[in-house]
């Protein structure tokens, strides 16, 4: 035997070349009207990694990443700046039914492609094809890397990402369901500042869905006859390929995955200050004291803006509002832990056209939720946009029919969540629109959730069970979910008096196939 023992090679693979892919995360919309958008970025690849065969650019990985990705390593891609792109649609046969003209991303590689073709309904392929650069910085940056490198993959990249968009009849009328993601759907920790920390370092598989809530969702596609699904979370929009692996790794079928740009607020605040010192004259036109009060407003919503989920998930709620069909249906899905009920309340009475205009602008630039200033004036008014764009294409109704909030521990009961959206809307507002039922039920868990949807005619008696069964041997917050555990659960849940009678058919078929 050899003395000389031969040490374990440790080192990682070696980044030989770029690759440039557009990650998007597929989309929503109507025979008329739809849309998609991402952003191109270069990432560092091995040599391995230089098989296009291998690389799904529907999540932007190379196979065998989906388990290794996390939002940390994606916080560091470099977005292509400027690129030019040109969107294709092919229908499921393969059938080119949709060219764009030019599409020019920004700075930031970020892109979108408003469809005002008339598209057949179903679920099509898309892809993003790279036509060339409108930045020397970029283009200079590329021909650096290809003088550097022998044999690059970067300059003959054409295809850079592939996506799908599902478009809904003009006629539509059924259901459109919208949930949150953290505490909704992933039982991830943000009431530390620890665990915010550890969420840039999970895995997809690290990252543990809420028990239960998986199995909800396919339920209620099945139930619901195939009805999309979106996700809209707060998270930076680097998390984007962890989510989607995520979300592929929980065998969960999403239309859209719509995450929080966060360098947009950032760029807005440094563009503020800017037009500031060039523009003296207009910021204290009003005299000083008016202009230091409007910059420490600005300042301090902009700041919580990169914390707080007000003016990201109402705007989002109201642009995908606009490429839906006018007599379709939502069910909305949050939690308590920050203030999604308050959201989808104010979304509801947008969309019903109880707040516009005027009223609405200055009511969301005054508005104090949970002691934070969190919409700015530019927010204020992008959602008055939105706003009147859903009147004008919609007129005034409320689309939404149920509106489900996770109710946490670490959050308002169903009471208090009432009080505070009751204090927080203009006076009379909620009393007169929401006297024969409230805008969110607060309930427990995807078991609360389950009830609740069958009560309202969503899911059927067999289908809570299944959910049930998904979530034994489960943990939540560190307590195994056992038999023993749903039962207690099941007597606890916070439901309305009109679920009392499912609640009481289901702890009796529970205790039957316990027994058995």
């Amino acid at each position: 035997m050899n003395s000389m023992s031969q040490e374990p090679n440790t080192s990682q693979p070696i980044i030989t070349d770029i690759k440039r892919i557009a990650v998007c995360g597929g989309s929503l919309g109507r025979e008329r009207r739809s849309y998609v958008r991402g952003q191109v970025v270069d990432v560092g690849i091995t040599d391995l990694m230089k098989a296009d065969g291998l690389w799904d650019l529907v999540t932007g990985l190379f196979k065998g990443d989906e388990t290794k990705i996390t939002p940390f390593l994606d916080f560091s891609l470099a977005p292509v700046r400027k690129p030019v792109l040109k969107l294709e649609v092919h229908d499921v046969t393969g059938k080119l039914i949709y060219t764009s003209g030019k599409i020019k991303a920004d700075e930031d590689g970020f892109f979108s492609c408003e469809i005002r073709d008339k598209l057949p309904v179903g679920s099509h392929d898309f892809q993003v094809i790279l036509e060339g650069l409108d930045s020397f910085r970029q283009y200079s940056k590329d021909l650096a890397h290809l003088n550097a490198t022998e044999n690059s993959i970067l300059g003959r990249t054409t295809i850079v990402g592939k996506g799908k968009l599902r478009i809904i009849a003009e006629d539509y009328q059924g259901m459109v369901v919208t949930s949150d993601i953290d505490q909704t759907y992933l039982a991830t920790d943000i009431h530390s500042g620890k665990g915010k920390f550890s969420a840039l370092f999970e895995t997809p598989n690290q990252k543990q869905a809420l028990p239960g809530m998986p199995e909800l969702y396919r339920e209620l596609r099945i139930n619901l006859e195939n009805a999309p699904l979106a996700f809209i979370s707060a998270s930076p929009h680097f998390f984007r390929r962890t989510m989607l692996a995520t979300i592929a790794k929980d065998n969960i079928h999403i239309e859209s995955l719509h995450l929080k740009y966060l360098e947009g607020t950032i760029k807005g605040v440094f563009d503020k200050v800017i037009d500031t010192i060039f523009n003296p004259l207009t910021f204290f036109q009003n005299g000083f004291k008016p202009a230091w009060s409007r910059t420490k407003k600005f300042l301090g919503a902009s700041y919580q803006s990169l914390f707080d989920q007000m003016s990201y998930k109402l705007s989002i709620l109201l642009y995908d509002r606009i490429y839906l069909p006018t007599n379709s249906k939502e069910i909305l899905l949050g939690d308590n832990t920050e203030s999604d009920y308050m959201i989808f309340t104010l979304y509801q009475l947008i969309c019903m056209g109880k707040l516009s205009g005027d009223e609405l602008e200055e009511y969301l630039y005054q508005l104090n939720f949970l002691g934070r200033d969190a919409i700015t004036r530019d927010a204020a008014k992008k959602i008055r946009l939105y706003a009147e764009e859903i009147l004008r294409i919609h007129g005034p109704k409320n689309p939404v029919t149920l509106t489900l909030i996770n109710r946490t521990s670490h959050g308002p009961s169903q009471l208090d969540m009432i009080q505070k959206v009751k204090d927080a809307l203009p006076e009379g507002v909620f009393e007169t629109e929401f006297s024969k039922r409230p805008p969110f039920y607060g309930t427990e868990g995807a078991m609360g959730m389950a009830i609740l949807l069958e009560n309202h005619g969503y899911l059927d008696p067999n289908q809570i069970l299944n959910i049930i069964a998904g979530m034994i041997g489960k943990v939540l917050e560190g307590k195994l979910v056992d038999e023993t555990f749903i039962l207690k659960q099941l007597d606890e849940l916070t439901l309305p008096k009109e679920a009392e009678g499912t609640r009481a058919k289901i702890k009796e078929n529970l205790k039957s196939a316990f027994l058995n």
